[in-house]
């Protein structure tokens, strides 16, 4: 499948897995999720991708009453929530072979963005998910019961109408603007139906309308008097539009997002053949509906979480600086460091976002550090280095309890960590060291040297390349030591305390892969 932000393209797999995991990998490329195949008259797991074993439902009667819902004997997907998980949904797909046997697949998303996880497919709205599952279980059962490789190839090249809803599942991000997506959708929309116009009207008049196509006189703040009198209505058709005085508008179909609290509507006016909308247009734009409305409400509850990681990114780090006046602003040093290390040594833009927030965090375990050890001036005891070392410990205790933030841990588990295995707290070496942590400990090791300490003096900048030229492939990994030579200039210029932008947009790079 190929996306851009204009239009949507379709692509066709003309491959046929062989074999049950075969088949299991081909459904799991599709859906982007996890897939267990399951014969039913057994209850044996023949094939399961993308999760270990145990990750998996168990087969067993609440497992077999959602089979029992049309899937085997009459070919309806089912979706099934397990009481025990209430964070993921289940679409149970019909699975038929071409020796006649038939199994059943079960495919693992998301109930909703609180709960979503890299291994589990995208959280979306049942309409829509069950309009993908049917769409990609009828094309199965065209393979499985085909007569010749030629009758099989045509049952596969499903049209584009029945993909859309699957499409735009898989481009949908909340991070992305409504009316980015929502325009994005409708252009879609309007090429699979072949209509004048479309648009997307939200439920709230502070919201524009969005409005793809063109009928003579039409704005898009005109497809609000198109709305049914009663807004609780979840489908209106009218192919006479003897409201309309222009007479420029011969049909229109109006589709609610959702059946209970209507996030908004889709609206199409006029076909382009001249066709009355019939229903199978209609039941096109109830799924299309239903993934706008989510789209919707779902970047809604990502702001609230965005804003919430902000507060808790802000008070953390102002703790740590808070412990030691000497060491205050060092946290966003070292992230703005390593951000640079990691651009001279060509790590994606998306990636460098994970890494600010893990240079901001390093050293949040010396919260529970005692202050008489962490602003000692003197030698420390080994005792004292060993509680001074803890703050690692520490570190990973906090941000695993926080769950939004637990990938950040590999950095600030391994910041203290060697080339050569002599680092804490694991004593890791070379490339058993994550990428992060070493780029992290090249940009925390100059920054502390090239600050004042209670114990010492900022060192002199010569004197600093002499200890990384000493160290590399010992403390330092060399390749990180390179990209600070390389970047000197800009290292050195690094110098500024605060939060400000750099938080707003390293937050920004973290969610937007969710």
């Amino acid at each position: 499948m190929h996306l851009s932000r204009s239009t949507l393209k379709f692509d066709k797999d003309s491959s046929v897995e062989q074999g049950d995991a075969g088949i299991a990998r081909r459904i799991s490329r599709e859906f982007e999720a996890p897939v267990g195949l399951l014969d039913p008259t057994s209850l044996a797991w023949c094939a399961r991708e993308g999760l270990a074993p145990e990750q998996f439902p168990a087969a067993d009667a609440a497992l077999t009453s959602a089979l029992s819902y049309g899937v085997l004997w009459h070919g309806r997907v089912n979706l099934w929530r397990p009481e025990r998980d209430s964070g993921k949904v289940w679409l149970v797909l019909p699975v038929p072979k071409s020796d006649g046997t038939n199994l059943v697949g079960i495919v693992g998303f998301a109930a909703d963005i609180a709960t979503a996880a890299p291994s589990y497919g995208p959280p979306c709205p049942d309409r829509a998910l069950r309009a993908w599952g049917q769409s990609f279980a009828d094309g199965l059962r065209g393979e499985a019961f085909a007569r010749t490789p030629q009758a099989a190839a045509a049952a596969r090249t499903d049209s584009n109408d029945r993909l859309l809803a699957a499409r735009l599942i898989r481009r949908m991000r909340i991070s992305d603007s409504p009316e980015q997506f929502q325009e994005l959708a409708l252009k879609a929309l309007r090429s699979v139906l072949q209509a004048a116009a479309v648009a997307w009207v939200p439920r709230s008049s502070g919201e524009p309308v969005i409005m793809v196509g063109e009928v003579p006189g039409i704005k898009p703040r005109d497809f609000r008097n198109f709305l049914p009198t009663n807004l609780a209505s979840n489908v209106h058709v009218d192919n006479n539009a003897s409201d309309d005085p222009n007479g420029a508008i011969k049909g229109i179909a109006v589709v609610a997002s959702d059946s209970q609290s209507v996030t908004g509507w889709i609206v199409a006016i006029n076909l382009l053949d001249g066709r009355p909308f019939a229903s199978n247009e209609v039941e096109l734009l109830k799924p299309i509906a239903s993934i706008l409305g989510t789209q919707r409400i779902n970047n809604r509850v990502y702001g609230d979480l965005k804003d919430m990681l902000f507060g808790i990114i802000r008070a953390l780090t102002a703790a740590i600086d808070a412990k030691d006046h000497y060491t205050s602003g060092h946290s966003e040093r070292v992230a703005r460091i390593a951000v640079r290390l990691a651009k001279e040594l060509g790590m994606p833009a998306s990636q460098r976002g994970d890494l600010y927030l893990m240079g901001l965090l390093h050293d949040v375990g010396k919260i529970g550090i005692d202050d008489e050890v962490l602003k000692k001036s003197g030698p420390l005891t080994p005792d004292e280095r060993r509680l001074i070392q803890s703050h690692v410990a520490i570190g990973v205790k906090i941000l695993s309890d926080l769950k939004k933030l637990r990938h950040l841990l590999p950095g600030v588990a391994s910041h203290h960590e060697s080339f050569d295995g002599s680092g804490y707290p694991e004593k890791l070496a070379g490339e058993n060291i994550p990428f992060v942590a070493r780029i992290l400990a090249v940009a925390d090791s100059f920054d502390a040297m090239s600050s004042c300490r209670p114990y010492r003096q900022r060192m002199p900048l010569t004197k600093i390349y002499d200890i990384f030229r000493a160290g590399s492939n010992q403390q330092w990994d060399p390749k990180v030591v390179e990209a600070l030579f390389a970047a000197r200039a800009d290292i050195e210029n690094i110098r500024s305390t605060g939060l400000g932008d750099s938080l707003v947009v390293a937050v920004e790079g973290t969610f937007s892969t969710f």
